[in-house]
């Protein structure tokens, strides 16, 4: 191989394809040199952009089916030469190879296949643990001093700007440098949490499947690891100085979901307190089994501060309403209300001026809907069933005294 010093490199890997072709044009026209593999390549070679394959560069073919394709030092040679040093600098120019400036890359979606109806064997499953992605993004971010990482399309543009008005990805300051390393590793750590959490209910078993204790201790894991990604940022926390944030797991089962894609009308934006309060109803409401009194298909339950006001099953909804309201109709003032079937009329004439923070239901006739929209402030969250169903393992932080 002979040393090239120009044009500048960007290695082009990725899954997601959204806006790979669009930023590799800009990359092209901003003098890069295009450097791909596999199904990536062959996207940006159908949009006429002139690509260099990887197999070109490590004169190496991909081997195993595309299993191995950029593993090689070629590769991971300039993504990881220190160019700030002399002799790093000087070796990749002997051995020659040129450096490379931007990285795009994303992994195999694992969390979508290891979800899907009928699920994918074993065997199948691995053949979605990627493994040069994560070694090409950990690298790119080490290295984030020389080179740019976007894990992330939306980030293709902040990119491509800074390149162009730093005049040269070489220019672009450690801010930007920084802020794409740390989206990098979070990718890479989401993606191996994925993994670990999968392969463990499938070897080990998830201790919610399993009703005895004796069963559930012994498919509990030695590690407790979640990564979670960031949906809303709230009012304020527990308390009026506190900042919070709603996040949600990555392999959030539909427990989790419900309430972060519930549809919220009417009042102020959910507050943490609100969705404190209003998982703890929900999860009430869910354990309220209506199968095992069929005469009382119509639930409700009433929480406020997490302390359960009343709690009631019933032949008619507004009977279970007014039964749990009886239970502590003071503390019920300001609390969360969650019913189990659509939200009758006459229900909702029930509730009246009562005043409810949230009142959370599968949906309410559009009568029902207009009665309780009359108090200001009151909020309508729209959710799934609150059928009982599997709860995950919970996770309760003990702080140092």
């Amino acid at each position: 191989m002979t040393a090239v010093t120009s044009p500048p490199r960007a290695l082009l890997s990725v899954w997601d394809k959204t806006g790979i072709v669009e930023f590799a044009s800009g990359l092209a026209d901003l003098g890069f040199e295009l450097l791909s593999t596999g199904g990536t390549a062959r996207t940006l070679i159908d949009a006429g952009l002139d690509v260099r394959l990887v197999s070109e560069v490590t004169e190496h073919p991909e081997i195993f089916n595309g299993r191995v394709k950029s593993l090689h030092p070629a590769i991971h040679g300039p993504l990881l030469a220190r160019l700030h040093q002399e002799s790093d600098a000087e070796e990749l120019a002997r051995l020659g190879y040129s450096p490379i400036r931007v990285v795009a890359c994303n992994l195999y979606p694992f969390g979508d296949a290891a979800s899907t109806t009928p699920p994918l064997d074993d065997n199948q499953l691995l053949e979605m643990i990627d493994i040069g992605g994560p070694t090409m993004v950990r690298a790119s971010a080490k290295n984030h001093q020389h080179v740019l990482i976007a894990t992330n399309p939306s980030r293709y543009g902040d990119v491509l700007s800074a390149i162009k008005n730093a005049g040269g990805a070489q220019n672009v300051d450690m801010q930007l440098r920084q802020a794409l390393a740390l989206e990098a590793f979070e990718h890479t750590a989401a993606y191996d949490v994925a993994i670990s959490q999968e392969l463990h209910r499938r070897v080990v078993g998830d201790p919610a499947l399993f009703s005895s204790m004796e069963e559930q201790r012994d498919r509990l894991p030695d590690s407790m690891l979640a990564a979670s990604h960031r949906v809303n940022t709230l009012r304020y926390g527990e308390n009026g100085h506190q900042a919070a944030a709603l996040y949600v797991n990555h392999d959030a089962p539909e427990t989790h979901s419900t309430l972060v894609t519930a549809r919220v009308e009417g009042g102020k934006a959910m507050s943490y307190n609100n969705y404190s309060d209003a998982d703890a109803t929900l999860r009430l409401c869910r354990s309220l089994s209506t199968d095992e009194w069929p005469n009382t298909p119509h639930a409700c339950v009433i929480v406020k501060h997490n302390n359960p006001c009343g709690a009631a099953l019933a032949s008619t909804q507004r009977e279970a309403f007014e039964m749990a309201l009886a239970s502590d109709p003071e503390s019920a003032f300001g609390s969360i209300i969650c019913f189990n079937e659509i939200v009758e009329t006459s229900t909702a004439k029930a509730v009246g001026n009562l005043f409810v923070e949230v009142m959370m239901a599968p949906g309410y006739t559009d009568e029902a809907k207009s009665v309780l929209m009359e108090k200001k402030n009151r909020r309508l969250l729209t959710i799934d069933s609150p059928d009982d169903r599997l709860e995950p393992l919970q996770r309760q932080v003990v702080r140092k005294p």
